[in-house]
């Protein structure tokens, strides 16, 4: 039985002189039908008390079948038919790594096992930056759409490549917002291959520990684009001779947030954009191409609606007539114009009780003068600041 120890011991990765930072003591007993058996049993369920265990069960039936003939003194002869059947299979799995051990006791039992008591010091992996549990998660999947290319100031781009820079866009304002866990899905060769590097044999215990650290997706962000264009007029006049340039521009696209454990649809919207000569020629000023332009307008949007549902802004200070709000980074413009909010009562469904928020009620609206990464800060330009407090709305 050699064997299943060193198989235990391999399984959980065991290297008694390594003492890590994020190691928890736990104290656990086990048993087996030899010394060593006992110890790998002990080791085992340390590491399930700390980092869980996956229950894999499967219905598996057995039926065992067979005939009796029975008679009695006059001669009578019964057959009787009978079926017994077993059913059920469960798996345990566990993982995780146990940096060092202590023996503490092991004694033989009465009926000649063994049974072992330990302490085990199974190493954590310490996440840096924000607590991921604080947040809730977002990925935002591929959109559709059913047209192979898109107009863009008369050439051909493929939808592919629009759609890229439309998501990556959208990636970017959610996690300027700070307010989500924004995971990716799009690089999955290069998370495999640092994975691969983690469990290698040139990486050390420590690294192994990051496994199994991979967050769900609370939220989905899909979506289909239904049309992206920007067109460029130009007519020469007759009389001068003169050639006078006109740019346009329109989008359209469909979105959903999902609540990926149930599939339901939590948020759904369109956002249709017109651009004017002017905006047009803005965007081209700013971000150097119709393209880039129009896809960030549109995730900024989309993002920004999105969050006013999930996270609407709030406010976390107040000094006199300057409000500073939890939101910054891309997401806010200086100069914009926002709305504060007095939060009211809470407002339920009549036919299914579900809350529907507070009542609120709009006492000032401010302009935004300084932007840093996480915070905003507005003064008031209608409305009276003295009624505005911590925690109170701002909508745009």
């Amino acid at each position: 039985m050699k064997w299943i120890f060193k198989s235990v011991l391999a399984m959980l990765v065991l290297l008694p002189s390594l003492i890590l930072a994020g190691e928890q003591q736990v104290d656990a007993t086990g048993y087996g039908q030899h010394h060593n058996q006992a110890i790998a049993n002990a080791l085992t369920q340390a590491l399930r008390q700390v980092t869980g265990v996956g229950i894999d069960s499967r219905e598996v039936v057995q039926s065992l079948s067979g005939r009796v003939s029975t008679s009695n003194n006059d001669g009578e002869h019964n057959d009787t038919t009978f079926a017994v059947s077993r059913s059920g299979n469960l798996s345990l799995k566990t993982r995780g790594v146990v940096s060092r051990y202590d023996v503490n006791d092991v004694s033989e039992q009465d009926d000649g096992s063994y049974r072992a008591d330990v302490t085990v010091y199974v190493a954590r992996y310490e996440k840096p930056g924000f607590k991921a549990s604080s947040r809730r998660t977002l990925a935002v999947l591929p959109f559709h759409t059913d047209k192979p290319s898109f107009s863009l100031l008369g050439d051909k781009t493929l939808a592919s490549k629009v759609e890229a820079k439309l998501r990556n866009h959208i990636m970017n304002q959610f996690t300027q917002s700070r307010r989500v866990n924004v995971l990716d899905r799009e690089f999955g060769n290069e998370f495999k291959a640092e994975r691969n590097l983690w469990l290698s044999d040139d990486a050390g215990l420590a690294e192994r520990t990051r496994v199994g650290n991979v967050l769900g997706a609370d939220y989905l962000v899909v979506g289909n684009i239904r049309s992206i264009n920007s067109r460029k007029h130009s007519k020469t006049l007759t009389l001068t001779g003169e050639t006078i340039t006109h740019y346009s521009g329109q989008a359209s696209i469909d979105y959903k947030i999902i609540l990926a454990a149930t599939r339901q649809v939590k948020w759904s919207d369109s956002i249709n954009i017109k651009f004017s000569d002017k905006q047009v020629r803005d965007l081209l000023k700013k971000y150097g191409s119709s393209e880039v332009g129009i896809t960030t307008t549109l995730a900024r949007e989309l993002a920004q609606k999105a969050l006013s549902n999930i996270y609407p802004m709030r406010v976390v200070a107040v000094k006199g007539k300057t409000i500073v709000i939890n939101q910054g980074g891309k997401t806010l413009k200086k100069g914009e114009m926002l709305d504060v909010y007095l939060l009211g009562e809470e407002m339920f469904d009549s036919y299914s009780g579900e809350s529907l928020g507070q009542l609120e009620e709009q006492i000032a609206t401010i302009k935004v003068v300084r932007i840093n990464a996480k915070t905003t800060y507005a003064k008031v330009v209608n409305g009276d600041a003295e009624l505005i407090e911590k925690d109170f709305i701002v909508r745009r």
